[in-house]
């Protein structure tokens, strides 16, 4: 039997494979604002074709799929695309070779030792260990801020001009922070006089209470951007189980969990500035604050490295 030439065949196979479809035009494909979201596909879905596009990508099944939900063809291919599950040591390795991480375990344990001192009565022996175990993590911790206020100082020369009042004022009294943290913990190591630590103290106190006052504000007016973000894909045909909004929700949360963490550590910050005075002399309060930071800055980590 004649064999047909290879551009025949194609096309009879196209003919064959796309007349049971239809006209189907997922709305990922033809929508703009839902396909950029997929740097991955980026110029491989055109709203001219969409669906032979669609049908080399995924296969008919998918297709068939999305002509009945909103963004359903970007869901698809977006979970075709995703790379397997990370390897949990794997994660774990990378988790521990940074320098955020392992200050975020002794933070961890540090406020955890804190708050078990503070509910309730330990023997003699278990409390005197416990405390020991607390001052020597706490002055470990400092050694971690080593030059940290660089990163302040990077972040404050990335603006091309003068950067605006609220960075100036979050990243620079948080470099000024980390910068006398270094002075803090050679005080306490020994190497400087010791009479000079609670005005070092006391003065990294202020500056990291006014890093955060600026800190605050910009995540909030982020969190109010993100907000306005979700709101305009759900008017754009997205559903709320879209991996667009699914994702634009799940930083949301990490945003908002970054301002808790924020105000966890201004109150920490006003006991110190105020004298640990009143309600913000609580040790119990104090070492559940710290320990409420410390979990939401090591969770937000993790997912970061």
């Amino acid at each position: 039997m004649a064999r047909l030439p290879p551009a025949v065949e194609e096309s009879k196979f196209q003919a064959s494979k796309f007349q049971p479809i239809g006209n189907a035009h997922p709305t990922a494909a033809t929508n703009p604002r839902c396909r950029k979201e997929t740097p991955r596909n980026r110029g491989h879905l055109t709203p001219a074709a969409p669906s032979a596009r669609l049908f080399r990508a995924t296969g008919p099944s998918v297709m068939a799929t999305a002509a009945g939900s909103s963004c359903s063809s970007y869901e698809c291919l977006k979970s075709a695309a995703r790379p397997p599950p990370r390897d949990f040591l794997v994660h774990v390795e990378a988790y521990l070779s940074c320098r955020d991480g392992v200050d975020k375990l002794l933070k961890i344990s540090c406020y955890a030792a804190r708050l078990a001192l503070s509910v309730g009565p330990l023997p003699p022996a278990s409390s005197a260990r416990l405390k020991f175990f607390e001052s020597s993590v706490g002055l470990s911790r400092k050694a971690f801020l080593l030059g940290k206020f660089i990163q302040s100082v990077n972040a404050l020369r990335a603006h091309p001009h003068l950067p605006p009042p609220l960075v100036l004022l979050a990243y620079g009294g948080q470099g000024v922070y980390y910068f006398l943290e270094q002075f803090v913990w050679l005080a306490k190591a020994g190497l400087l006089p010791a009479h000079l630590l609670p005005r070092l103290q006391r003065l990294g106190a202020w500056v990291d209470l006014l890093g955060h006052v600026g800190s605050i504000t910009i995540k909030l007016e982020e969190v109010v951007k993100m907000e306005s973000s979700v709101k305009m894909r759900r008017k754009e045909g997205c559903g709320e189980e879209s991996e667009v909004v699914r994702a634009l929700r799940g930083k949301l949360l990490l945003k908002r969990m970054s301002v808790v963490q924020d105000l966890a550590d201004v109150l920490m910050v006003l006991g110190d500035v105020t004298g640990a005075k009143g309600l913000l002399g609580s040790s119990t309060l104090m070492a559940s604050a710290g320990l409420l930071s410390a979990l939401i800055s090591a969770h937000k980590n993790w997912n970061s490295c």
